[in-house]
């Protein structure tokens, strides 16, 4: 329903809580713990340096039995995986330092380590579980009546029913939440919950309300020069305007908004940095998805177009090999055909030898002339006569047809035939073609047999 709290705002409440994580107890004295606290505060914002004081404060204090300090460590641990991003891990390190925290005697420490749980849950979208780490935080500041850590749970809850899209309770939380900044007299978090209960009324479709609540917190954002809040604002009366039908009013606004870009903003002036950086509901949402859509669809489209200009190359190749592998077949074909006609049209062929008389030994005779083809079936070869429906058979095999058939009239084709040079017509890549219009596979071994002998003639 809304983008994710921008991570810069959420800095500011994760890190004063856990600065309070470096109080005064037992062992402040030990020279190495000082020197690692200090080390720890100087280095708060810097992850990497954060990190490898932690991990040597926690060796340290385990091997002291320090349980204080080693719950220190597991804070810092956590806010430096948070720091590089890595919420997951960062969790593990609070979840750690929850479990101590239990077993010491200040309650607070276990309540400040719940905020920072809470705080990551609500980063990774585990909203249930955001949920109810806020709901022990708003109960228990509650009954020590500390307004302003309530009234920050309060307004997280608010967020996150206003994300779950339930208005009721999204209301409720975020109305306690402004009384309980309103009753401390803070401006900046005043207009924040002014902001947030102007969402909530546009979602409600109360355009008139989210006017008067947008108008107030901008008011008091200018009043008290909280110049983060501008672009927030304004973008919130932009959509304020447009769903009233004032245009004009509507463009203006967007435009300020898009020239007070969030990173401009100094958050680090806070005392306590601002929760939230205006969220965006279901009607300024449809214009953001809109624009992702455009901008995935663009994206696929380019993927896709570099998908099809790889796949036509591909297949330009393909076509070019394969038509030139087509066309030296088609030459070879041709210069055989070329060849058969010549050796027909000035009768190069041995006129006796064509006319050989074949012995059988089934004691058949056949005229070598008379002889279209010849095929071999297992232990037995079939003579296919011109003058014959069916084929003379004999018990041979094809080496001992070849010897026995004149050679310059007679070419094998293929481990199965034999045949007849002056009957063929037509010749191909694989098959040839008798003038009696049957057609008898070539072979592209014997092919080359058939060429040279071509040429020798």
């Amino acid at each position: 329903m809304f983008q994710a709290i921008n991570n810069k705002l959420i800095l500011g409440i994760i890190f004063i809580f856990s600065l309070s994580v470096f109080s005064q107890p037992d062992n402040f004295n030990d020279p190495e713990i000082i020197r690692l606290n200090s080390l720890l505060q100087k280095h708060a914002r810097n992850a990497d340096s954060l990190h490898f004081y932690a991990n040597e404060l926690l060796h340290y204090s385990k091997e002291r039995n320090l349980d204080y300090w080693s719950y220190t460590a597991y804070m810092a641990l956590g806010n430096s995986q948070r720091l590089a991003g890595k919420i997951i891990e960062s969790n593990h390190s609070y979840h750690a330092a929850l479990n101590i925290a239990k077993q010491l005697p200040d309650k607070q420490v276990q309540y400040r380590v719940v905020n920072n749980i809470a705080l990551n849950y609500k980063r990774l979208h585990r909203n249930d579980s955001a949920v109810y780490y806020f709901k022990k935080l708003e109960a228990y500041y509650d009954t020590q009546q500390e307004v302003l850590p309530s009234s920050m749970a309060k307004m997280n809850l608010g967020l996150l029913f206003l994300k779950f899209h339930e208005l009721d309770s999204a209301a409720y939380y975020l109305h306690d939440s402004y009384k309980g900044f309103k009753e401390l007299e803070e401006p900046r978090y005043v207009a924040q919950s002014l902001n947030l209960l102007a969402e909530l009324q546009l979602e409600k479709d109360n355009y008139k309300k989210a006017l008067s609540y947008a108008d107030s917190s901008m008011a008091l954002s200018k009043t008290h020069d909280l110049k983060f809040m501008f672009p927030t604002n304004y973008s919130l009366l932009s959509r304020v305007y447009n769903a009233l039908g004032q245009t004009e009013k509507s463009i203006t606004y967007s435009e300020l908004a898009r020239e007070l870009k969030p990173e401009n903003t100094d958050f680090n002036k806070s005392r306590i940095a601002v929760l939230n950086d205006g969220i965006n509901i279901q009607k300024a949402k449809a214009y953001q998805a809109t624009l992702n859509d455009i901008e995935d669809s663009n994206f696929i489209y380019k993927s896709n177009l570099l998908i099809a200009i790889g796949v036509i190359c591909v297949l330009i190749l393909f076509i070019y090999f394969f038509l030139k592998r087509y066309k030296a077949i088609k030459k070879e074909v041709i210069d055989i055909q070329q060849n058969i006609d010549e050796i027909k049209a000035k009768k190069k062929l041995n006129e006796i030898e064509s006319n050989k008389v074949i012995q059988l030994k089934s004691k058949a005779t056949i005229n070598s002339s008379s002889i279209l083809y010849v095929k071999s079936d297992g232990h037995y070869v079939e003579y296919y006569l011109e003058s014959k429906n069916k084929p003379e058979i004999d018990r041979s095999t094809m080496i001992e047809v070849e010897k026995m058939l004149p050679s310059p009239s007679f070419v094998r084709i293929h481990r199965s035939y034999i045949v007849n040079i002056n009957r063929i017509k037509i010749i191909n890549s694989n098959k040839v073609m008798l003038d009696t219009g049957e057609w008898i596979n070539l072979s592209r071994v014997y092919k080359e047999r058939l060429k040279n002998l071509l040429h020798k003639e």
